[in-house]
Formats: C-alpha cells, structure tokens, sequence
C-alpha cells in the first residue's frame, strides 16, 4: 500500500515515537507501507522544521533532523511528480502532495492539516488523520 505522509505527520513521529503518526512511520520503516516522498515535499519538510514554534517543541539539533530526513530518503519512495494541480481550495501550498499521490499512485495521505482534510478524496486517493488511517491499516492486518 503506498501512503504519503504529510509534514506535519512526520514531524509529529519526529517529535515523539508515540502516536499514530509514529506507528504508521514504522510501518514505513518494516516495509509494511510504502511512503511516497517528493524532492517539494522535502523541502517543505526542511523548512517547516526551522520555524521557531516546532524547535521550541523539541530538544533535537539539526544533526538528528538532517539523519531524520536521510532516514526518509532510504526508507521511502522519492518520486518528482511533473506537474502540481490546483486542487486543495484553501491552501495551494498542500497541492504538492495530491500531485504526489498521482504521480506515485498513492492510495492514501495522511495528514492533519485541514486544507487536505477538507478534500477527502481525490482521484481514488483517500486523505485521513494519522488516527483513522491507523485505525483501517489495523483492521486491514490483524491477525
């Protein structure tokens, strides 16, 4: 199953190894899912880590962000989709990762941002909170 998760499901797993945010990214890790990542959603991803109200959230220098992110890169699927639709009313900004999601054949994004949320689907892509993502994946596999 591919899955992109948005920047603020990996920070969220960044910032604390509980949650749903960080168990469905160690899923990612076993190979369980496939996480989709984009040379864009990096970026983002980069960026969003030096604003100063998500480094007061944590006590991590830029050394265990920068292996963070390398851990992403190894672990995940990185895809450069060609082209961005403007899908997502609110925010243009989380187009990047729709655009993602086709170029990737993605079944999924997980996300807490209200923008995607407020979507819900999209081209057979299904946007969900890490909570009821987490919820269908254990249903989906227990044994």
């Amino acid at each position: 199953m591919r899955v992109i998760l948005d920047t603020n499901v990996l920070i969220s797993a960044f910032i604390s190894n509980k949650g749903a945010s960080a168990k469905i990214l160690a899923h990612c890790q076993k190979g369980e899912l496939e996480l989709l990542i984009s040379p864009d959603s990096l970026t983002e991803l980069r960026r969003v880590f030096l604003y100063p109200s998500v480094r007061k959230r944590f006590v991590y220098d830029d050394e265990h962000i920068d292996r963070f992110i390398a851990v992403l890169e190894q672990v995940a699927t990185v895809i450069a989709p060609h082209s961005v639709p403007r899908v997502v009313p609110d925010d243009a900004d989380d187009d990047i990762f729709i655009a993602l999601a086709l170029a990737g054949e993605a079944q999924y994004i997980v996300t807490s941002d209200k923008h995607l949320l407020s979507v819900g689907r999209h081209q057979g892509i299904t946007i969900l909170t890490p909570a009821a993502f987490y919820l269908i994946w254990n249903t989906l596999h227990q044994e």
